[in-house]
């Protein structure tokens, strides 16, 4: 792609945000809609993380059949935010989307159909079970049950659409950023000939080479996915067990995921290939054709909460990450708290406050 879009004259903005994967456009629209200048640096292929996500929101954790943390308010919020991000490109990115979970043992059926019954989570849990799902295509002889009131948001066109928008009024710098050509001052940051009030670092697992926030304690995760096509599947619904069967159109399907703590890099395996064909082998009766592979890591945080807020000694540089695979909920609400909390001094949720992990720098 030329990059005559490069060319930015001295800018001066309220942000510089660092990163253009799922938590940087999503803090850069949320200060846009605030009202905030923004500018967003980021090379487009430095990380595939994002690129790779499937976008599935799950309410609910099935080894216990219990609530995902804060999905009561994580739930609304995220629609809320991505509808109206809709509305603002003109395009559609996110839909509403049963999960059919698959049974896999009787027992596991039974506990289903008793925390359908309660109070906190059973609203998320459908109480019917379901025999007769694609008899002929999936692998289904203890049935299934849905999970209501989860939902797909499309990430690849999600974020192409925000950089289009980004490049075509002129907030976005294509290329990797300098940390040499930063300088820090006490109430404002200057970066090349762009000057700003704070800089947000969103670079997911990449933050371990920033100067500023590599005493991050990350745990970050290698996943890899499958592009299958199942010619014999006509379902919009998310498929799960073992693996997730997401539909994206044309009886193309997104398989995953893996998870590989040790190879932390964006390169697919023949290993995490194999690991996949057989588990979706497992659920499927039909035959299916690999047409992609992709590999990306994710940025989770040692206690699986997100890492925002400002640094311990440089008040002018900030940091919004470590939304690990639930990203797709949790970057929203706490986009618009990261901002109230600068722009007007409202405090953040401890469970996600930088200052929790202040004693490591």
């Amino acid at each position: 792609m030329p990059h005559e879009y490069k060319i930015l004259l001295k800018k001066d903005v309220n942000y510089i945000i660092v990163g253009q994967g799922l938590a940087g456009t999503i803090l850069a629209f949320t200060m846009i809609n605030a009202g905030l200048k923004v500018v967003v640096i980021d090379e487009q292929n430095l990380s595939m993380c994002s690129k790779v996500a499937a976008g599935n929101f799950n309410p609910i954790v099935f080894k216990r059949l219990v609530k995902s943390w804060m999905t009561d308010e994580l739930i609304p919020f995220s629609e809320r935010f991505y509808k109206e991000a809709e509305q603002f490109l003109f395009e559609e990115f996110y839909w509403k989307k049963e999960i059919v979970r698959i049974f896999g043992e009787n027992q596991e059926k039974d506990f289903w159909i008793k925390k359908s019954l309660a109070d906190d989570v059973g609203k998320y849990l459908s109480k019917n079970i379901v025999d007769d799902f694609f008899i002929n295509t999936v692998n289904n002889p203890l049935g299934c049950a849905f999970v209501n009131d989860a939902s797909n948001l499309y990430v690849v066109k999600f974020l192409e659409k925000f950089r289009n928008y980004f490049i075509r009024n002129q907030l976005l710098l294509d290329e990797i950023f300098d940390y040499s050509e930063l300088k820090v001052e006490s109430n404002s940051v200057n970066h090349k000939n762009i000057k700003a009030n704070k800089i947000i670092f969103c670079e997911g697992y990449k933050v371990s080479e920033n100067p500023y926030f590599n005493w991050i304690p990350l745990k970050p995760v290698k996943g890899e996915v499958l592009t299958v096509k199942i010619e014999n599947l006509k379902t919009d619904k998310i498929i799960n067990k073992d693996v997730y069967i997401l539909p994206i159109g044309n009886d193309l399907f997104i398989v995953g995921a893996t998870y590989d703590w040790e190879n932390l890099n964006d390169t697919v395996t023949e290993k995490a290939r194999n690991q996949l064909a057989e588990r979706l082998s497992k659920v499927i009766k039909v035959p299916f054709e690999i047409v992609g592979q992709q590999a990306g890591v994710r940025p989770s945080a040692i206690d699986r909460r997100p890492i925002i807020g400002l640094h311990p000694e440089y008040k002018t540089l900030g940091i919004f990450n470590g939304m690990g695979t639930k990203g797709v909920m949790l970057a929203p609400y706490f986009a618009k708290q990261l901002v109230d909390h600068l722009e007007k001094n409202v405090p953040l949720d401890k469970e996600v406050d930088i200052a929790r992990f202040v004693h490591l720098f």
